[in-house]
């Protein structure tokens, strides 16, 4: 019986775990997609102002 609480337990704690981890790359993900856009749109603003203030 006591065997059984302890596992129940241990795969709460498990699932806990897993919660945390999916929520954690779940923001990483919306952060890299954000930095991506920016970098993107910085570069893309850099090259077309170069290109106009040169030519």
């Amino acid at each position: 019986m006591i065997r059984l609480v302890e596992r129940g337990i241990d795969i709460l704690k498990t699932m806990f775990f897993d919660l945390v981890s999916m929520s954690k790359g779940f923001i990483y993900g919306f952060v890299m997609v954000g930095l991506f856009i920016i970098v993107v749109t910085v570069l893309l603003y850099g090259f077309l102002y170069l290109k106009n203030v040169f030519f």
